[in-house]
């Protein structure tokens, strides 16, 4: 079958053909030339029909970023299966609910998981469990993956079978399982080819998790013929190490990952010089940091505001990213090809320029809902609709800002409070280091401004003398708290239902 016919994007089948020597993937000393991928993939997919698996059957995996996440995505994609991606750094109760909850017929261990799926797989029923590498008293991955040969070229008919589902990262509750069928999923890994221009020249050295929306960004490269290097866990040092010596065109990362690459003890060493693009998202990053890194990294820059539901929905551009301009640089950008993106009032009415309101959505990478919550789905897709719960308000430039989480804005005595307002003007402070801005019961005002710092953050006295100069004093938090560190998912984002638990509020 030609690519030019096939119903589904194919992460490997054209590169494979026009270059199939060619290094696909790399992770550490392993190597991966395109057609050996495509040929592994053939295989797995036919392993799996062996064991009875048929189209729209769950394959969960839990790994980190290791090569068996492009097999099994591209398996599943070719025969017809539905990849669940597990975070891996989620505790047994968490990943067993998600098992429970998507009933996998296969269930596969990275390298460092074998106990864990072992333990979780038994408790929940799973009957197939295989690992990567020994330990755990599991089947082998490689002894099914070569127990059938690759098979031909499938295209099961049906285009809106699943392809994957993403559990969301749950910092407003329980998990939910975002299903993305087929046809989203080749939209989201086209527009980001597209968005990014991505060369088949390009070198990628992937930071970010695949269990994350972050995948896509990865298997948009893969596409177009790039070799991508994986790094199983992210290590500052050892991330500048291998862009230096692959020669590393492109990069992505969260806020903290830019800051720990930047701090790191060997950036001085490092030469930019081959760097093209580094894509970032995943939480809302302070101009100093994002200035510190346009002047080093000395390459473009691309931001990109999305959710696990709908994939990268708006842009901000490396021509955007003027260090003098700072509207750009608090923006996200404008929307991506092919998305259209609101902002309503609480009665669904579209606001003018300037004013704040909910962000609602639609586009061609849409999810098709919660995996066995219709009654959330329905809530959330209203019309082809997908309402984020985000609150924002375009510029006169049509730049998209993202004010906060509409779940996360504090009401005290009668007065919206945004806390991402207040945390970007405590990032601006010269000694801080870390802060989250929660609300919290109070008898008076119903809720409470409070800020949670970590230990060496500057005294509270200091930081309401900054806030008290910038913003309006209803907006200076009455309560300050102190952690260790903040807890934060695995792509950067603070986890604040868990502040808001741990100093007394359940409104989550």
């Amino acid at each position: 079958m030609s690519q030019s016919t096939k119903r589904y994007i194919d992460l490997v089948y054209g590169p494979a053909l026009k270059q199939p020597e060619k290094i696909a993937v790399a992770c550490g000393d392993y190597r991966l030339t395109f057609q050996q991928l495509h040929e592994r993939i053939g295989s797995l997919g036919s392993a799996f029909r062996m064991l009875g698996l048929i189209p729209g059957d769950r394959v969960a995996l839990l790994a980190d970023n290791e090569p068996i996440h492009v097999e099994l995505q591209g398996a599943c994609l070719r025969s017809g299966f539905t990849l669940v991606s597990l975070n891996a750094r989620l505790t047994d109760p968490e990943i067993e609910y998600i098992v429970k909850d998507c009933s996998p017929a296969v269930f596969i261990a990275g390298k460092q998981y074998a106990d864990t799926v072992r333990r979780v797989g038994e408790k929940c029923g799973v009957t197939r469990l295989f690992a990567c590498a020994d330990g755990g008293g599991l089947d082998s991955y490689e002894d099914l993956l070569n127990s059938a040969e690759p098979d031909p070229d499938l295209d099961p008919i049906d285009n809106h079978l699943d392809a994957l589902i993403l559990y969301t990262s749950g910092t407003t509750g329980n998990p939910k399982g975002a299903t993305i069928d087929r046809q989203a999923m080749t939209a989201r890994i086209m527009g980001n080819a597209m968005e990014m221009e991505i060369g088949t020249d390009e070198v990628l050295l992937q930071n970010l998790p695949l269990f994350h929306i972050s995948c896509f960004l990865f298997y948009a490269y893969l596409f177009r013929g790039a070799t991508c290097i994986l790094l199983p866990t992210f290590d500052p040092e050892k991330a500048l190490s291998i862009m230096q010596k692959e020669g590393v065109t492109a990069t992505n990362g969260v806020p903290t990952i830019i800051a720990m690459l930047l701090d790191a003890p060997n950036i001085d060493s490092y030469d930019p010089a081959p760097l093209r693009l580094i894509t970032y998202g995943g939480a809302p990053i302070d101009p100093p940091l994002l200035r510190r890194a346009l002047a080093r990294f000395e390459c473009g820059f691309q931001q990109q505001y999305g959710m696990t539901e709908a994939g990268s929905v708006s842009l901000l551009k490396a021509g955007d990213h003027d260090p003098e301009d700072n509207d750009a640089l608090t923006s996200a950008g404008c929307d991506a090809a092919g998305y259209e993106l609101l902002i309503i009032d609480e009665n669904g009415n579209a606001l003018p320029r300037g004013m704040a309101g909910e962000i609602k959505l639609r586009g061609p990478g849409l999810m098709t809902g919660y995996w066995g919550l219709p009654e959330k789905t329905a809530e959330s897709i209203i019309n082809g609709w997908y309402h984020t719960g985000d609150v924002g308000y375009r510029d006169n430039r049509n730049f998209l800002h993202v004010v906060d989480r509409r779940n996360d804005m504090i009401i005290s005595g009668g007065e919206n409070v945004y806390p991402r307002e207040v945390e970007s003007v405590l990032a601006e402070h010269p000694a801080m280091i870390d802060a989250a801005v929660i609300g919290l019961p109070d008898p008076k005002w119903g809720e409470v401004v409070s800020c949670v710092l970590t230990e060496n953050a500057p005294s509270a006295e200091e930081l309401e003398a900054w806030l008290r100069e910038r913003v309006a004093g209803y907006k200076i938090p009455r309560r300050w708290l102190r952690v260790p560190e903040l807890p934060r998912t695995a792509t950067g984002k603070v986890l604040k239902v868990q502040l808001r638990e741990l100093f007394g509020s359940s409104r989550d």
